[in-house]
């Protein structure tokens, strides 16, 4: 068997392909919506590689496809290692690629679908730049609401049975566990609260050049 598990190949190659179009992009097209979409997945995927650098260390157990724990069997793992480095840099495209893609292309609409009246578009590194920003804080918020997850169970050992959620976690994993889940969890409601505030910013910077001319 290979480095990549034979049955999640076309997951794994679709997210290195995806991150690979969107370098280029990012890089050669002079398309502006092209360039926004580049832009949002590149950061959506360092987001992820970062946020898993963390949690792969934190519960290499949780990393499987469907986070149902087997140990550390390989079998229902995109690659076959236990390498926390190297999950981090797979499971952090796989994870955010495809909800990255559809977020830019709606960042994309917004900011530059031709309206009626309205002169102003947003360009790329206007978009760039904002993202460039609240992906570190947003990280950071991940990071620290997972470690006052892992430490409320660590103090409350009773709740570590109620935190199966039937994938038949053991008592011993369950802080570690819960702290990914909760590091997920807060990335995800942490972008979409970010990218309705972007968009709103958007909405209204092309609404202040409204005109109805002379």
């Amino acid at each position: 068997m290979g480095f990549v598990t034979p049955k999640y190949k076309p997951t794994v190659y679709a997210s290195f392909c995806a991150s690979g179009l969107a370098a280029l992009g990012a890089a050669s097209s002079s398309n502006e919506s092209i360039r926004i979409i580049s832009f949002t997945v590149l950061t959506g995927v360092a987001y992820g590689v970062v946020n898993d650098m963390f949690a792969c260390r934190e519960c290499i157990e949780y990393f499987t496809v469907g986070h149902r724990y087997d140990g550390k069997n390989l079998r229902n793992r995109p690659i076959q290692t236990l390498n926390p480095t190297l999950n981090a840099i797979v499971w952090g495209q796989i994870a955010t690629w495809h909800v990255c893609t559809i977020a830019g292309a709606v960042f994309a609409f917004v900011a530059r679908v031709p309206l009626p009246f309205i002169t102003e578009k947003v360009s790329s590194t206007q978009v760039g730049k904002v993202l460039v920003v609240v992906a570190p804080i947003v990280c950071t918020i991940a990071h620290f609401a997972s470690k006052r997850a892992k430490k409320h169970i660590d103090n409350n050992p009773g709740l570590q049975q109620d935190l199966g959620w039937g994938y038949g976690v053991p008592d011993k994993f369950a802080a570690r566990w819960h702290a990914c889940n909760i590091r997920n969890l807060t990335g995800y409601l942490s972008i979409g609260v970010g990218g309705l505030l972007l968009i709103s910013g958007m909405v209204i910077k092309r609404a202040s050049s409204f005109s109805l001319g002379s």
